[in-house]
């Protein structure tokens, strides 16, 4: 069975590293490090070893620990400089000034008006990730003054020697030894090797967890200009979708094509269009499903699949491989970045291809993040062993593994998985892209503008589903670890995740002979310090919304209970009031600080049968006592929309308080006949207090399908666009009157 492993067993325990006091000339900041990984410990806090740098790790180079020369310098207050032309780095510290060249072994040492010294060390002084890298004991003691310590592999530097005790180094690893860097190709077949060792061999390492242990600056983005845009989770965090304006151009994408049009007052133009071929020699073909627009940019993201039956010359299989599984056909993850001119067409100035499947992916100001997790096919032969593979058209034509240095793995839970993150730089495109890969995968993602949160779930004998936390720094084209937890359950979707003040708050459902949910709250660190449990047993969580201070929830049995909870307190959130009514909502979105809309679906009190398409107002400006204020049901029994599982599928004009979507509406005659009704539904939201259906617009038949789904809504000045399969239908917005 396919695990899911992105298992970062953070231990609850608080560590007790005491700051000594240092000389004169240098800060009072004793560190604690760990070989292969990029975080330290400063006393109790959890820092990131190079914060300019997140893949910067100490390395041992012929049997010598290497540390980087400006990470460690800086932090105990020296000045760092380079000279790229003599190719030398020199730390400067009081009146002395210690040069370091680049691939010699040894270093001088220069005091004014006195003679320079210089010093022969057993190593080499290296570049590793665009880092000067040193001898450890070299720049701790004798430059520094500090004393080291040094034991299966968890080093310390400061004045005073720390005993590495068999505990303390435990509870290092637990805080900064969750994961590390892969040194060499044969380490990284043995722990792929080792995926199926048993998780009860770890399970005795993972602590209780304790008991007690996003919001609207994350509000959806509302259109700021005379358009609506994609209905999103959080402020400056863009989210890909099938459709997309930037005012004057439509971008739809289509699984065969991408079509550009001119809105044009509502008589649109097709100005250019990206259609789908098959690679008539490797047999592969882009299926399209999302886009990015950023200024002038036009980004597609899809999948490469091969054709299995696809006519092509084989290769020789040998004798030992011809008794083997047949190989599994790979895919890749597709990015294309073109330019739109001013006349809407396009050119592409980027193509990268990633092997495996498609995670997600965000965009903030110039940089796409894109995830995909890629499975490891081992059949046990040394020589098939490939590293993921990708190509950036920037670099090369050619495919090439993923280097070695780049992948990361989590030394508790061995993977045959493998999450890869790649940053892309949309507007400077010549820049190559930078993909970070870790044993390991995902499910779901939240994403803060300099923040990565990517979860995935596991399950435990003892806890039953556990739901893995990883961390992750983003700046540009930066990617860093930093730092990982879990939770008890597992989670619904991402707005089941949020951070607020610095902490990270995740609501999840358990079984444990019945269903149950909880909320908790993790510090800066990601260990736990508030929790509520068992709340609603019996039940299970249909949707989530955090909103500053407060979270929602809503539960569902026979009845939607939403609850209001407060976590202004994050070491005792609380639950502030509960309302109970018919249905549930699947999706809740703020309209403003005291009201939300929840969308889901109608519900008989006493049998649970679910019913028509459920749009509910809620006042939670008493938190003690929310109320639903209105409410209005589309359809009967059978109906359904998109926006119900995807939240991109609702399109948001607050500029007018309307918000519309594509559904599917059954409705019972007396004759016991079926009516469907496929097409948009537009509703106003007046004054905050009420639902009023506008209109709907039935779609135009396509042969015998009439139900396709897929489709959007979007307003561009006075005109509504409806857009789907059949093209794209523009209405006069007030009116709603259809424009031919």
């Amino acid at each position: 069975m396919k695990k899911i492993i992105i298992i970062l067993l953070v231990f609850a325990m608080v560590l007790s590293f005491q700051s000594n006091t240092t000389k004169a000339e240098v800060k009072n900041m004793d560190i604690t490090l760990r070989l292969d990984s990029p975080l330290i410990l400063n006393g109790k806090n959890i820092m990131t070893l190079d914060s300019q740098n997140p893949n910067v790790v100490p390395v041992i180079h012929l049997d010598r620990t290497l540390v980087p020369l400006r990470a460690i310098s800086e932090h105990f207050g020296a000045k760092v400089s380079y000279d790229s032309v003599k190719k030398e780095a020199k730390i400067s510290l009081k009146d002395k000034d210690y040069i370091f060249p680049i691939g010699a072994d040894n270093f001088s040492e220069k005091s004014f008006g006195k003679k320079t010294i210089t010093r022969t060390i057993d190593t080499q002084t290296l570049i590793i990730e665009d880092r000067t890298m040193v001898p450890l004991r070299v720049i701790s003691e004798e430059i520094f003054g500090k004393n080291v310590g040094y034991k299966d592999g968890v080093i310390t530097i400061g004045d005073k020697k720390i005993e590495l005790t068999e505990k303390y180094i435990n509870e290092v690893n637990a805080k900064i030894g969750q994961a590390l860097s892969i040194r060499s190709k044969e380490q990284l077949m043995a722990l792929i090797g080792e995926q199926s060792r048993d998780w009860t061999a770890v399970e005795d390492a993972m602590p209780e967890l304790q008991t007690p242990s996003v919001q609207d600056k994350e509000n959806s983005i509302i259109s700021t200009g005379d358009f609506t845009t994609t209905n999103e989770q959080v402020a400056g965090v863009n989210e890909a979708d099938i459709v997309k304006t930037d005012g004057k151009f439509i971008y739809y994408a289509q699984s065969d094509s991408v079509k550009v049009y001119l809105a044009n007052n509502g008589k649109p133009i097709l100005t250019d269009e990206i259609k789908s071929k098959i690679d008539p020699n490797k047999g592969q073909v882009i299926g399209y499903q999302e886009l990015f627009i950023d200024k002038n940019r036009l980004i597609v993201i899809g999948t490469i699949e091969g054709l299995d039956n696809w006519i092509r010359p084989l290769e020789p299989v040998d004798e030992l491989r011809s008794i083997m599984p047949y190989p599994v056909q790979d895919s890749y993850v597709y990015v294309g970045v073109y330019s739109v001119n001013e006349n809407g067409k396009l050119e592409l100035l980027k193509e990268v291809q990633v092997e495996g499947n498609i995670l997600s992916s965000r965009k903030t100001d110039n940089t796409l993040y894109l995830l995909s997790n890629k499975y490891v096919y081992q059949y046990g032969i040394e020589d098939d062993f490939k590293l993921p593979m990708y190509k950036d058209s920037s670099v090369a034509q050619t495919y090439k593994e993923l280097s070695v240095r780049d992948i990361m793995y989590y030394p508790y839970r061995p993977a045959d998985n493998y999450l890869l993150i790649t940053a892309i730089d949309i507007q400077n495109t010549e820049k190559p892209a930078n993909i970070q890969a870790f044993l390991g995968s995902g499910r779901e993602i939240y994403m803060t503008p300099d923040r990565l949160y990517v979860v995935a779930e596991d399950y435990s004998n003892t806890l039953g589903s556990i739901t893995n936390i990883a961390r992750f720094s983003i700046d540009g084209l930066k990617i860093g670890y930093s730092g990982g937890g879990f939770v008890k359950g597992s989670i619904l979707n991402q707005f089941s995740m949020d951070e607020w003040n610095g902490n990270f708050r995740i609501a999840t459902n358990t079984w444990d002979r019945e269903t149950s949910n909880s909320l908790y709250i993790l510090d800066k660190d990601l260990e736990q310090i508030g929790a509520i449990e068992n709340l609603a047993p019996g039940e299970r969580i249909y949707s989530v919304r955090f909103m500053e201070d407060k979270a929602y929830i809503v539960t569902f049995r026979q009845v939607d209970p939403l609850f209001v909870i407060d976590t202004s307190n994050p070491r005792a959130p609380k639950v502030l009031g509960e309302l109970k009514i018919p249905g549930f909502s699947n999706y809740l979105h703020p309209i403003s600080e005291n009201t939300l809309l929840g969308i889901g679906q109608d519900a008989d009190e006493k049998t649970g049968q679910q019913g028509g398409i459920k749009l509910s107002l809620f006042d939670v400006s008493d938190s003690a006592k929310p109320r639903e204020i209105h409410n209005i049901i589309l359809g009967e029994s059978g109906s359904y929309a998109e926006v119900l599982n995807n939240h991109k599928a609702l399109m948001v004009d607050n500029k007018r308080d309307i918000v519309g979507f594509h559904a599917i509406l059954n409705k019972s005659s007396k004759d016991f006949v079926r009516d469907m009704f496929s097409g948009a539904v537009l509703v106003k939201i007046k004054d905050e207090k009420e639902l009023e259906i506008l209109d709907t617009i039935a779609i135009e038949e396509r042969g015998n399908n009439q139900y396709y789904s897929g489709s959007r809504l979007l307003v561009i000045d006075n005109t509504l666009y409806y857009i789907g399969d059949s093209g794209i239908r523009a209405f006069e917005y007030e009116s709603l009157k259809e424009i031919k």
